[in-house]
């Protein structure tokens, strides 16, 4: 009996050495998993912390300078981030893409001309709106509000490709033909749905439709009123030869021309049209970007084009000292 119980003891013993021997192991295998963990941790702070001053000191040695990378242009502004979007530095405006890189620079001291297109969008839209992305270029679409949805996709292509939306009311309505609150209601539906597909610009601008413009839209119009100085007549002929002939012939700086992006005709006159404007030397813009150094625009003010502010003053100039002769020529007959 006597055996029996020693032996019973040792095997008591020797489970539960065994016991704290697993248990031993179970702890410091927990143990050994936090350590590692919070080491890890303790790393991926330290990497962060350490990539965090890279960015700062990055931030601060690019402040307000042109950085290339991969044969692409950035710009870091004031607060040593890539600048995104459409900006303005000295007389140039540049626009970019989502990551900040340079897509096309409008050279403000250079002579320009804005292309723009009523009644769309359409199912040639799209084919407008890649035209002028591929010649690095941009035009201004003044679009109807309902045909917006009937066009969707294609609406959308136009902002991708750094071109201008712009408001031609919401149904085409002529605003001379309809009450105050009725131009607003055609004028606001249409400046929302415009937003909707991607125009951020703070003032929307309007081409009221046929152009039809009096005192009553004046004052009711808060925004730029743009005409046009250049008539391509494409909605009557739909000859793309003579809108060709039209849109390149005499075309000065400052000039804006129309044309409608619902016909094929059109298009085909804008696929000659746009590389020959450029091989005359003129830039392709928006209308926004022609008047951005060139004075802005005004609400409620008429623009039929924009010329540069010094032939402004010379065009002035001209006028005074013609009136001038008049007068001088009328006394002289007195």
């Amino acid at each position: 009996m006597g055996k029996m119980k020693k032996k019973k003891k040792l095997v008591r013993m020797v489970l539960y050495i065994g016991l704290v021997l697993v248990l031993g192991m179970v702890i410091y295998q927990v143990r050994s998993a936090y350590l590692r963990a919070e080491a890890a941790k303790a790393a991926e702070a330290k990497k962060q912390a350490q990539e965090e001053a890279r960015r700062k000191e990055e931030a601060r040695k690019k402040k307000n300078e042109w950085v290339k990378k991969d044969g692409k242009s950035y710009y870091y502004g004031e607060d040593g981030k890539v600048v995104i979007g459409r900006y303005i530095q000295e007389k140039k405006i540049y626009y970019t893409d989502d990551t900040g890189a340079v897509v096309r620079t409008v050279d403000g001291e250079k002579p320009m001309v804005a292309i723009t297109y009523d009644d769309g969008p359409s199912q040639f839209t799209d084919d407008f709106a890649q035209l002028f992305k591929k010649h690095d270029s941009a035009a201004t679409f003044f679009e109807v509000g309902n045909r917006m949805n009937e066009f969707e996709e294609e609406a959308k292509t136009i902002t991708e490709a750094y071109c201008e939306l712009a408001n031609h009311t919401y149904t085409h309505q002529n605003l001379t033909r309809v009450s105050v609150s009725g131009m607003h209601n055609q004028l606001n539906k249409c400046d929302r749905k415009l937003r909707e597909f991607g125009e951020q610009a703070e003032t929307i601008l309007v081409r009221p439709p046929e152009g039809a413009v009096n005192e009553t839209v004046k004052k009711n119009i808060h925004a730029p009123i743009i005409l046009w100085s250049v008539d391509t007549l494409d909605w009557k002929s739909r000859n793309a030869e003579s809108v060709y002939r039209k849109a390149t012939t005499n075309i000065k700086d400052g000039d804006i021309i129309l044309m409608h992006s619902l016909y094929e005709s059109t298009l085909k006159a804008s696929k000659r049209i746009v590389p020959e404007l450029i091989d005359q030397g003129y830039q392709l813009v928006t209308v926004t970007d022609l008047a951005q150094f060139r004075g802005g625009l005004k609400n409620g003010e008429k623009y039929f084009d924009i010329k540069p502010v010094e032939s402004e003053k010379e065009d002035q100039k001209s006028q005074d000292e013609t009136t001038t002769t008049e007068e001088e020529k009328t006394t002289e007959e007195l």
